[in-house]
This record gives structure tokens, sequence and C-alpha cells, in this order.
């Protein structure tokens, strides 16, 4: 989970607007081509603890029961870039490490 999270930051990071460093360097136009971009990330998929099966316990295992499509559309909507990583949400409040399955 933790660099499911490390990576979400860093493609964050990467999509942010500031200032163009060639810019700066060469004090030419500091316009970036994703100088506009937003990025949404956050709990859109509701998760339940896998919890044990077949006498092994699967402790912060999740399976996806819903996405919150509704949500990710309005974000897009905005021009917004979704970011969905594989962490989803229970109801308790947990953060659970979800396996994509079709």
């Amino acid at each position: 989970m933790d660099l499911a999270g490390r990576i979400r930051l860093m493609i964050e990071a990467k999509l942010s607007p500031g200032p163009s460093l060639c810019g700066i360097r060469r004090h030419r136009e500091k316009r970036r081509l994703h100088s506009n971009v937003s990025v949404a990330s956050g709990n859109f998929l509701a998760a339940k603890e896998r919890g044990v099966v077949e006498g092994i316990h699967y402790e912060v295992t999740g399976e996806v029961q819903k996405v919150d499509v509704h949500r990710i559309r309005e974000r897009l909507d905005n021009d917004s870039i979704v970011i969905l990583s594989n962490l989803g949400y229970s109801s308790s409040g947990s953060v659970l490490n979800c396996k994509y399955a079709m």
C-alpha cells in the first residue's frame, strides 16, 4: 500500500502546474504543455475485507465491491485526469489492497 501511495504522489507531482525549468534557465517563454491540468484521486473504490479463506487470513487484502463511476465521470467532465490505484476503502474506514479481477 505504501508503494501505491508513493507512485500516486509521484504521478500527481509530475502533472502539477509550475514554471518550466527550461523557461526559467533560458528566460524564454515559461509555458508547459500541462499547465492547466487538474489531477483527481480519492476513495473511488468501495471494498470489503477478504478475510479468512481456506484457513489463510488475508489481513489488509480486499475485494472491490463498487466503483464510484458517477464521481469519476464528474471529474473527467471537469477536464481532470483521474488516477485510480489498487487501494479500496471499507465502510469502517480501512484501506485495503485490492486485486484487479474481471
